[in-house]
């Protein structure tokens, strides 16, 4: 709420106004805020609470400030008992130092002698209100603390100008500068509270630090809803009075004050009295000024939250949920997810697990389309014992990564998930960074088990055999047999036919000329099933080497799944949870129109 007094008609201030171009009825200037807003003070107020929300879950060193957090929640219950207890009422508050005048500034407002004014050494303790309306007023009393006998209430039976006040609580507050314990601290508390903020200056001490430092400057936010009124004008000559609200109004631009208003008034004379009673009618009326200050106190609040979006100002009101140039929301890069899996892949060994499963599949095969006599040569000269405990070696070390125990090396993991967690965080501020390695780390130590079930899920069962192994096994065996029968056949030609060791054999037994033939199809036999043997010996390592390429791939499938779910999935929640918080706070801003 903005207020400025025209107070061209008086005897004292009227030139010095008149020159500064103030010829419009405060009255105006109080019912028509510049204050405007995109989103309306409910929306806001959830959004504060949504910034909360996401500043409490992102606390300790090197989080959100919990000074901050606990100053928004104290908004927030601020701003909900203030709209619960009355929004019919406006708080106007007229603050001051020890001789401003404000005390007789309240009384002429009030049209009574309601707060002692003296006059050797003007003193106010206790915050008196005066209330145009007491219906539905006792419970913002109890809330603004102001003691039962300091309140006084103007009758509804009272002339126009009064009624028309209906709404307006006027407090009178204790001089900010009193050297009584507390005072200073009771006048802070007021101020929070009020919806309007008067602050009563005289000529001699309008430039006063304590005010303008103390209370003036923290409340630059609020200057909408700070009046300066510039009382006792009538100890100043017009060119005086000139002076001062010229070099007044300089001090409230430095100040960052720049909606801030200035009123003249004078207290003893009448003098801008009439003019400021208008503009509060106007302002009570108008039912603004709670939801200004309301509002300039959200727009304080959220621009401590702005460091935490990491992002300048302009660059949030034009893209609040994205990148200054428009882009989406921030991702994890997919060079970042790529590198993690292969590191995660590394740690788990999947290179070293599908060598181990070549081998290991390889040594198995032997044992179908390997030639039989190859195998038994090797049980004659006890070399297969060795093959099966190789083989035995290799199924322990996959069933060891498939437990997590082998290659899921935590260090290693540890590394992966660092680097993926500083490039997805690369370019926010602090604050997020922790929290997305936070989120990161979050499920590290179950990650190796994790690895170990996505390899066993890619592994085949350990004994299991290929349908056409068997088919050449068949093959290998029919070959063995038929040679096993030419070689019998040879015997019993050499038996019948060379030694003639029985008359009565058939020709096909006891005819010698045979017997190369015989020995040619067993030695056909013979080389037939060697080279069956070593032509298959070579499928099964081509089939092998393929088994072992589709295996990894599963295994880097299976462990980009674990990538995606225990690293990657909690980064981008965080910087979804990021993309929200800068949503929130542009409402919370009023960015978003």
């Amino acid at each position: 709420m903005v207020m400025e007094v025209d107070t061209s008609g008086t005897e004292l201030a009227g030139q010095a106004v008149t020159q500064r171009g103030a010829h419009r009825r405060a009255a105006d200037v109080l019912a028509n805020s510049n204050y405007t807003s995109g989103a309306s003070l409910s929306q806001r107020l959830i959004a504060v609470a949504r910034l909360v929300q996401v500043g409490s879950a992102r606390g300790g060193a090197d989080g959100f400030s919990a000074e901050l957090i606990e100053d928004a929640k104290a908004l927030l219950a601020k701003a909900g008992e203030r709209l619960r207890l009355s929004s019919q009422h406006t708080i106007a508050v007229l603050a001051g130092g020890t001789g401003s005048g404000k005390s007789s500034l309240f009384n002429a407002l009030a049209r009574a002698q309601f707060s002692p004014a003296g006059v050797l050494r003007p003193v106010t303790r206790e915050p008196r209100a005066c209330v145009w309306g007491m219906d539905g007023a006792g419970p913002l009393l109890d809330w603004l603390g102001i003691e039962p006998h300091y309140r006084y209430a103007r009758s509804s039976a009272l002339d126009d100008g009064e009624r028309a006040l209906t709404g307006l609580l006027l407090v009178d507050l204790p001089d900010h500068d009193s050297v009584l314990s507390g005072d200073s601290a009771e006048v802070s508390r007021l101020v929070a509270q009020a919806d309007l903020m008067m602050w009563v200056l005289d000529p001699q001490k309008y430039a006063d630090a304590s005010v303008h430092s103390r209370f003036l400057v923290p409340m630059a936010g609020h200057s909408s809803v700070i009046a300066a009124v510039l009382n006792q004008a009538d100890l100043l000559a017009p060119e005086q009075a000139e002076d001062c609200v010229a070099d007044l109004r300089r001090l409230l631009d430095a100040e960052g004050l720049h909606d801030a208003r200035v009123v003249v008034t004078s207290a003893t004379t009448g003098a801008g009295v009439a003019d400021l009673r208008t503009a509060l009618i106007d302002t009570v009326i108008a039912r603004r000024a709670a939801v200004q200050r309301i509002g300039a106190d959200v727009d304080a609040l959220a621009a401590r939250f702005v460091p935490y979006a990491g992002e300048a100002d302009d660059a949030l009101a034009r893209d609040p949920a994205g990148d200054q140039d428009g882009q989406p929301v921030k991702t994890v890069p997919a060079a970042a997810t790529d590198g993690l899996v292969e590191a995660l892949s590394r740690a788990a060994g999947v290179s070293g697990v599908g060598k181990a499963l070549q081998s290991a599949r390889e040594l198995k095969a032997v044992d179908y389309v390997g030639w039989p006599v190859t195998w038994l040569a090797d049980r004659v000269l006890r070399r297969d014992p060795v093959r099966k405990v190789r083989l035995g070696t290799l199924w322990e070390e996959l069933r060891g990564a498939a437990s997590g125990s082998i290659g899921a090396q935590q260090a290693e993991i540890d590394n992966a998930i660092t680097t993926v967690a500083e490039e997805a965080g690369q370019g926010l501020p602090g604050v997020w960074q922790a929290s997305i390695r936070t989120a990161a780390r979050s499920r590290t130590q179950e990650i190796p088990a994790a690895l170990g079930a996505a390899i066993a899920e890619s592994l085949p069962a350990e004994n299991s055999v290929a349908p056409w192994w068997r088919m050449v096994a068949a093959w290998q065996g029919l070959l063995l047999g038929a040679a096993a029968v030419c070689v019998a056949w040879l015997l019993a030609i050499i038996v019948f036919g060379v030694f003639h060791a029985s008359s009565h054999a058939s020709s096909l037994l006891s005819d010698v000329g045979l017997l190369p033939w015989v020995a040619l199809i067993a030695a056909a036999l013979l080389l037939l099933g060697w080279l069956t043997a070593n032509g298959y010996t070579t499928v099964v390592a081509r089939k092998a080497d393929e088994e072992r390429e589709q295996a990894e791939q599963k295994m880097h499938a299976a462990i980009a799944g674990v990538a995606q779910d225990m690293v990657l999935a909690p980064i981008e929640r965080e910087l979804s949870e990021f993309a929200r918080f800068r949503e929130e706070l542009a409402i919370a801003r009023s960015l978003i129109f």
